[in-house]
């Protein structure tokens, strides 16, 4: 993700340059803002998950815990399949 960011960040200064658009800037700031929000997020959510497996015994996780373990998987593992995809579309 931090390509993309930085992509955009690149972008951001051509658009300005050619256009001079505060409106357009600061779109394309708040667009970068999310992005890093959300890689913030994703690396914070991997760390927790890590640690929240490595402090908790499986047995004694109670079902709330185990099913929270589970839709942080599923959520990190689609974000990591679609950093993937688009890392070969750009590549191609």
């Amino acid at each position: 993700m931090k390509r993309a960011i930085d992509e955009l960040y690149e972008k951001s200064i051509v658009f300005h340059a050619r256009f001079g658009d505060p409106e357009l800037d600061e779109y394309l700031a708040s667009l970068t803002r999310a992005l890093e929000d959300a890689d913030t997020l994703h690396h914070q959510l991997g760390h927790l998950l890590k640690h929240v497996r490595a402090t908790v015994a499986h047995p004694v996780r109670p079902r709330h815990l185990k099913d929270a373990i589970e839709r942080s998987e599923r959520v990190l593992s689609r974000l990591d399949a679609g950093q993937h995809a688009a890392a070969s579309r750009r590549a191609s």
